[in-house]
């Protein structure tokens, strides 16, 4: 009688030890949630908070282009940056992918841009290191509907996120080109030749065409921006 009222108070005790045991592990835990960092707030960065309107002019026709500073501070604060010191200018479309169907057209290839001219520095108003004139790189960035500031460096995939996402890839969307690294894009950007659903929330989109896409639909690598400047906000 002794021994068994032993074992049905052991029995309790481990019940009740672990039950507590789960209490703290499911209920006391608090899953680690990512913030959204400003990026804008460093003070190494030209952001931008309105829209603004570019006029491209390329080897085979103008195009007109709209920049989403609402939507995408850094990327077309950078962009416009780049666009207004000259940086643009002379650089080649160095990808053009159509087949098996129309993908994208890559531009503002420039292999020497570390051997620029001392009359062609960028002043430290944006990702640009003057002592060494490399382009630093910037985050992903990207808006989800809902939330005050973007997502950098988070690539957007949980469904809910995912259908919230502000700027997506639409025929004639501009987004930044980068490596596998989410802090790699530099200069280079592309435009999109179709709807790309499957890169939405994985590449920074920051702007559209609003005029001359079949100039777009006609650039062949090797063709050249000659001016890039801004037209309106």
């Amino acid at each position: 009688m002794i021994a068994n009222f032993k074992e049905i108070r052991f029995f309790f005790l481990r019940n009740s030890l672990s039950a507590l045991f789960l209490l703290c592990l499911f209920g006391c835990y608090k899953p680690e949630v990512k913030k959204n960092l400003d990026f804008c707030t460093r003070s190494e960065v030209k952001c931008i908070r309105e829209n603004f309107k570019i006029k491209m002019l390329t080897n085979r026709g103008m195009v007109i282009l709209e920049i989403y500073g609402k939507s995408a501070p850094l990327t077309a604060g950078n962009f416009i940056t780049l666009a207004s010191k000259g940086f643009y200018n002379g650089t080649s479309v160095n990808r053009v992918i159509k087949k098996p169907y129309p993908f994208i057209v890559q531009l503002g290839h420039k292999p020497y841009f570390d051997e620029l001219n001392e009359t062609n520095k960028i002043k430290n108003d944006s990702y640009i290191n003057t002592k060494s004139i490399n382009i630093k790189s910037i985050p992903l960035e990207i808006k989800v509907k809902g939330e005050e500031l973007p997502r950098y460096n988070q690539i957007v995939m949980k469904n809910d996120d995912f259908k919230r996402i502000k700027l997506i890839h639409q025929r004639g969307s501009l987004a930044m080109a980068r490596t596998q690294e989410l802090e790699s894009a530099k200069i280079q950007f592309y435009i999109a030749l179709k709807n790309l659903p499957e890169l939405d929330g994985r590449y920074s989109v920051f702007g559209k065409v609003l005029e001359g896409m079949e100039v777009i639909d006609s650039l062949k690598e090797g063709d050249v921006i000659l001016n890039l400047n801004k037209l309106s906000n």
